[in-house]
């Protein structure tokens, strides 16, 4: 049964058309190389990485990043959606270019003082619609 899971593993890795590391960074146990993540998943973690990132934040390349930090200290409305909107909008159209981005969808949740964010991306090797959903909150 190993063997079987190994070549299965190392065939659908070796056909791959987008890999990156795990964040995790740990290893498999049987070819002992870093745990990847590849095609959908390590472009939907780019995805999120570019939007988190903020501007002056990479030193090799300042103007990488979606400046969505400095924005959540707005005051909540829905002027402050619209800025982050066209933040995300604007990092991911020019720094992933494997993601074709289709709709950016910002809801505020006043409540519990974040933005629920929700993009709908394909990508560029297939026609099959995704989802990328995650909370934009403050952090003190």
């Amino acid at each position: 049964m190993p063997s079987y899971t190994k070549t299965t593993s190392a065939f659908i890795k070796k056909n791959a058309r987008y890999s990156d590391l795990s964040i995790a960074l740990g290893f498999n146990p049987f070819s002992g190389d870093l745990n990847r993540v590849t095609d959908v998943d390590a472009v939907k973690r780019s995805v999120k990485n570019l939007v988190l990132t903020d501007k002056f934040e990479r030193l090799l390349d300042p103007n990488i990043g979606g400046n969505v930090r400095a924005t959540l200290f707005e005051p909540m409305s829905a002027l402050t959606e619209t800025t982050l909107k066209d933040y995300i909008t604007e990092v991911i159209e020019n720094y992933e270019p494997r993601a074709i981005l289709q709709d950016v969808i910002i809801e505020g949740n006043y409540d519990l003082n974040l933005y629920n964010v929700t993009i709908m991306f394909r990508i560029d090797t297939s026609e099959d619609p995704q989802a990328l959903t995650f909370a934009l909150e403050r952090v003190r």
